[in-house]
């Protein structure tokens, strides 16, 4: 499509979202589209990614970043709610119109980069694609498909030029709109095109079923896929740290949950190789892998429990969590609200509720005080919660602890006055004292008290 005539046809449509003056002006004079080697650093550059003498050629190693031209796309005159732009953002969807391109006819996105710190995650998002294109295709599987940038050649250094990143469209939601729809679960369902055999990935052999064991089974696939993608960034050395339920999208094409396009993906490593950088590395690593595992901890909360999507609520359950409460507690501090938003039964609460408690387990885990001790990617893909009942799980003796306490509590606030009920938790206090690796004798004998004082 000619350039003046996508101008003339943006500036003719009513609706308040259309392409800048700006981002008309981008390719005064088109150029023909070329691939070229992106040079690869740590920290966001402050320079354009400049083509290489390797551009004309399709040598082995060329980074698969393209650079367009706008007259490559046809614009479309609105934006699905879901693709949420920054303030410093301006979100198009287009379709390449270009035969002689590989995306010829497909759906993009144009995220329109506008002040500095905007193009800093624009540059960074093509670094990492180069950093991760050895493995393209979980690359492709797991982030938003970065394709390439439109710009002039000068146009990253301009203050008043934006820079256009161009990158795959995965659907109209965001993981966010997708919770908030009423009819999430079937809507989901229908998305992702369940059957036996998608349903066999998580440990599972059948669809349907009740509305608990629907819900469960999205939630394992929502979040191993999650898992799945964040561990891959670990693995190459890059912590996601802006991983937000906004930000991950669930592709009808591919059935895969997308992390984002990877903007503000940090090194674990520095580039300086000095003695105390290099004894630094280990710690910082730790650190940004903890951090990362904290945000899907949030993301798993708001999927099981729907009451953390008002933000009043997150805010009260994020500060309980902020002063240094442990959240092992957080059963005990949710209990009135999901009791009071659902007082005939929580399915939230029925699912964390399941295999001993095994949910709330691993929410713990993810969300821990302490950040040496929250749970990995990998660990986490094999806790009891995330596998279906068709896989076998050997629980280690913390989780067999936990849940034996689980069900001590759940017995006590649903029989506390029954006798025989009494009996079975003097017997499950005798068990967990059994599992103690402190085996002394006043810690016996305090065991052996606290069961007579049950049973009394």
């Amino acid at each position: 499509m000619p350039l003046a005539a996508a101008a003339a046809a943006v500036a003719a449509c009513p609706s308040p979202i259309g392409l800048t003056r700006s981002l008309c002006r981008i390719e005064a004079h088109p150029r023909r589209r070329r691939r070229f080697r992106l040079e690869a650093n740590s920290s966001a550059s402050t320079s354009a990614p400049a083509p290489t003498a390797a551009d004309e050629g399709g040598g082995a190693g060329l980074c698969p970043v393209v650079r367009f031209d706008m007259a490559d796309f046809t614009v479309a005159d609105r934006v699905s709610v879901g693709l949420h732009g920054r303030s410093d953002e301006m979100i198009f969807e287009a379709t390449v119109c270009d035969p002689s391109s590989e995306l010829y006819g497909s759906t993009v996105v144009l995220r329109q980069l506008k002040s500095l710190q905007a193009k800093r995650r624009g540059r960074r998002a093509l670094e990492v694609l180069k950093k991760l294109a050895r493995r393209q295709m979980m690359y492709h599987s797991y982030a938003l498909q970065v394709h390439g940038y439109i710009a002039p050649c000068n146009a990253v250094e301009e203050e008043d030029v934006p820079l256009v990143l161009v990158h795959g469209y995965h659907g109209s939601h965001s993981l966010r709109h997708w919770l908030q729809l009423s009819d999430w679960i079937p809507t989901l369902e229908a998305t992702l095109a369940l059957d036996e055999e998608q349903v066999r990935r998580v440990g599972d052999d059948s669809v349907g079923g009740p509305a608990v064991t629907r819900q469960l089974r999205l939630i394992r696939i929502l979040m191993r896929d999650l898992l799945i993608g964040v561990n891959y960034l670990h693995s190459h050395g890059l912590a996601h740290t802006e991983l937000r339920i906004e930000n991950v999208h669930v592709s009808p094409i591919d059935k895969h949950v997308k992390v984002g396009i990877l903007g503000n993906a940090a090194d674990f490593q520095d580039n300086d190789l000095s003695s105390s950088t290099i004894a630094s590395n280990n710690d910082r690593r730790k650190m940004m892998i903890a951090f990362d595992m904290r945000c899907v901890g949030f993301i798993m909360a708001k999927m099981v429990l729907r009451e953390l999507m008002d933000p009043s609520t997150f805010f009260k359950f994020k500060s309980f969590l902020t002063k240094g409460n442990d959240p092992s507690c957080l059963r005990e501090f949710l209990l009135p609200t999901l009791y009071q938003n659902s007082p005939s039964g929580n399915i939230g609460l029925q699912m964390l509720d399941r295999q001993w408690g095994a949910g709330w387990n691993l929410l713990a885990l993810l969300l821990a005080t302490k950040p040496e001790e929250r749970i990995s990617c990998v660990d986490a893909l094999r806790h009891p919660f995330l596998c279906g009942p068709k896989w076998r799980i050997n629980p280690s003796a913390n989780l067999i602890r936990w849940g034996l306490g689980s069900t001590a509590v759940r017995m006590a606030e649903d029989y506390i006055y029954g006798r025989h009920q009494r009996r079975r938790l003097s017997y499950f206090v005798e068990l967990m004292e059994v599992l103690n690796p402190s085996l002394r004798t006043q810690n016996y004998a305090r065991t052996q008290l606290a069961s007579r004082q049950i049973w009394q």
